[in-house]
């Protein structure tokens, strides 16, 4: 379902696991955590023999401090996952909107929790234009929408203009807004609405640290929300459901703003690059403000086949066939090191021979 677990794709598919893999199927940041944490890794086990705090201090006033909120907007949970999960759960036979193609934890948490789900498609992939007029009239009758800002899988931005208008609109009709900005760490957030967050209750943002940051495998995520949905939330996690590491790591993750300048510079170089080589080889590449981008054979009947040509050569994409409104005709590839994309290009080369 998700990108990150090639070695259960070789073994669904009875393939032989080659030497060398390339995983571009996942979308972390291939430059590994800060430095900062690796310095400082022999002091931290020194934490793991205490509870963490309750509230995950001092991650949570930081994080406060870092998008100029309250402390009390904020909610730090294990992984983003593990607060869509908790979030999903308040809309028991409720109508929720979820905008195609997008994350597929939505759609999996929202049923998991027993919510009625209208699903929009957003059919200007190229230019990404959402269809307000549907949207606006799905809100009438709904709970919350979801909104997944930048795109996960088309890596698309949607600007913060468009989503205050919605958001007024939610106010209007009752539907609650959801703003999914998992990657907009991968931008200059001039179109992250956490700032509004404080004046609009309806509103809630959702983090997460893992991708930027190189963490994935510690699972740190938050969201910014109003602090009756926080306290709400929070009544209903387990009790230091934040482990020691994550919270101390994700301190440091903070403290470091180089590397997350670095890491776009680094990242859109790449993804420069790889436009370009894909854009020669006649594939239709979509405008990402993500560290991964979408693109599409110029014969996309023939995606599957390329997946697999790809597959046996150690170069693993993130196919589409789960994602309504790509139906497995694009490919997401995440921006990783000189030997990866080096590997994918030979993969192009040849099937375009």
């Amino acid at each position: 379902m998700h990108g990150a677990n090639y070695k259960s794709l070789y073994e669904r598919f009875q393939l032989e696991v080659p030497e060398t893999v390339y995983d571009l199927s996942e979308n972390v940041n291939f430059l590994g955590a800060p430095p900062a944490i690796k310095t400082v890794w022999p002091a931290l086990l020194e934490t793991i023999s205490s509870y963490p705090h309750p509230e995950a201090e001092p991650l949570r006033s930081t994080l406060a401090q870092t998008h100029n909120v309250s402390s009390n907007h904020i909610l730090v949970g294990n992984g983003a996952a593990e607060l869509l999960t908790f979030f999903a759960n308040r809309f028991s036979g409720k109508r929720v909107i979820i905008l195609h193609p997008t994350f597929s934890e939505y759609k999996l948490t929202l049923d998991a929790a027993g919510a009625e789900v209208v699903e929009l498609v957003i059919e200007d992939l190229h230019n990404y234009q959402l269809p307000l007029s549907a949207i606006k009239e799905a809100m009438k009758d709904a709970s919350c929408i979801y909104f997944c800002n930048p795109n996960n899988p088309t890596g698309a931005l949607i600007s913060k203009t468009i989503l205050e208008e919605l958001i007024r609109y939610g106010e209007q009709v009752n539907c609650e807004i959801v703003v999914d900005e998992a990657f907009m760490d991968w931008t200059d957030e001039k179109n992250s609405v956490i700032p509004i967050v404080p004046r609009h209750n309806h509103v809630t943002v959702f983090r997460s640290m893992t991708k930027m940051y190189g963490i994935a495998g510690v699972r740190l995520g938050y969201l910014v929300g109003s602090p009756q949905l926080v306290e709400q939330l929070e009544n209903k996690l387990p009790h230091w459901h934040v482990n020691q590491l994550a919270i101390e790591l994700g301190e440091i993750c903070l403290q470091d703003e180089s590397f997350r300048l670095e890491s776009i510079r680094k990242s859109n170089e790449i993804k420069q690059d790889i436009t370009l080589f894909l854009e020669q080889h006649d594939c239709i590449v979509l405008k990402s403000a993500a560290n991964f981008l979408c693109f599409q054979l110029k014969k996309y009947e023939q995606t599957r086949e390329f997946y697999f040509h790809c597959l046996k050569r150690g170069v693993v994409l993130r196919h589409t066939e789960n994602y309504e409104g790509l139906n497995g005709q694009w490919l997401r590839i995440g921006m990783k090191d000189h030997a990866a994309m080096e590997a994918f290009k030979l993969c192009i080369d040849e099937w375009c021979k």
